[in-house]
């Protein structure tokens, strides 16, 4: 049990037991709550819990404060204290207070964290892990150490250092096209040390512009969806059409190209939320398993592996083809400018 616990724990009556209750919210517990609002989500709350300007930043003070004491009252009828540290038990429950906020009003985004989660676990030069109660992430060999002393101050006007990362390292690219494992590689080395993972989700999804619809717009809440999230939009039908049309034309498009083409282009194409060329055609019905195979010359198994990988960064695709990096850029290009002509 961490000391600080102690006199309320220990507390013999009500008003010594509310008096050390209100010690440990108001010197210990708002300080650190305002400090994880601010750096999770940006939002400032004074130091009475208040924010004129924002109604969501007081609501989720006050949740995560409800949160704190209903766990603190819960301690106190318990025999036994499993808080080993106050401050990291403090600081968990104003972070899962974001997360369910981000859940619910920033579904785009959230996606987007997983997807840079998954990314992490399986990338081969990645790595993440917790930090001083800091979920913290950059390249393998950084594992285990510190964010870089600057993450935290640097990026206090994120837009203006991004767009300059952006035109420094993607100059002659749409950096939206680019492999979400490529953007995480040039970041982690432009920062030169671990970043909070939030940060990393704020930084990625300002350059891929993921943004999500207000929710208060969709109107009904029984629209949401079974995984927990509203559709970044709300396309017609006709547009749904549309874009399945255009990705049976890709698709067909693709497999018309030589095999080095092929594979440099299917095994590293991400569209804008992250997902493989895989995914989409299976999720579309555009395409089944064994008309994937088909297709990509290779049989079912072997795809189902491959889709785990996908999308891969250069490296990963030069890997799995047993060719240099140059030869991977050089059948990417191509199959790039086949398509356009295909496509047209």
């Amino acid at each position: 049990m961490d000391n600080v616990l102690a006199p309320y724990l220990l507390a013999t009556d009500d008003r010594e037991r509310r008096q050390q209750l209100d010690e440990l919210l108001t010197l210990r517990a708002a300080p650190l709550i305002r400090s994880v609002l601010l750096r999770r989500l940006g939002f400032y709350v004074s130091a009475s819990g208040a924010n004129e300007n924002n109604q969501d930043a007081e609501d989720l003070y006050q949740e995560a404060m409800t949160r704190l004491v209903t766990g603190l009252n819960q301690l106190q009828s318990s025999a036994d204290s499993d808080i080993e540290n106050f401050e990291l038990y403090v600081s968990r429950i104003a972070a899962n207070t974001c997360t369910d906020f981000l859940r619910a009003k920033s579904p785009a985004r959230t996606r987007l964290k997983y997807r840079l989660r998954d990314l992490l676990k399986r990338h081969k030069d990645f790595s993440s892990w917790d930090y001083d109660g800091e979920q913290l992430c950059g390249f393998a060999d950084w594992r285990n150490r510190g964010k870089a002393a600057f993450a935290g101050e640097f990026f206090s006007d994120l837009k203006t250092e991004l767009d300059s990362f952006e035109s420094l390292h993607f100059a002659d690219e749409n950096v939206r096209v680019a492999p979400v494992s490529r953007i995480v590689s040039e970041i982690f080395h432009w920062i030169g040390g671990p970043v909070e993972l939030d940060l990393l989700v704020r930084m990625i999804a300002y350059l891929l512009d993921v943004k999500d619809q207000q929710t208060d717009a969709l109107g009904d809440p029984d629209a949401e969806r079974r995984d927990g999230y509203f559709p970044a939009q709300a396309p017609s039908g006709e547009l749904h059409l549309e874009a399945n049309e255009l990705l049976a034309r890709l698709w067909r498009a693709v497999i018309q190209l030589s095999a080095e083409q092929r594979d440099a282009f299917a095994f590293g194409f991400e569209d804008q939320a992250g997902q493989d060329l895989f995914t989409l055609l299976l999720a579309a019905e555009i395409a089944s398993w064994d008309e994937l195979a088909h297709g990509m010359g290779r049989p079912v198994q072997e795809l189902v592996r491959l889709r785990l990988r996908m999308p891969m960064d250069s490296g990963c695709v030069a890997d799995e083809l047993k060719a240099s990096r140059q030869n991977v850029h050089k059948w990417r290009f191509r199959a790039i400018r086949r398509l356009k002509i295909l496509l047209t």
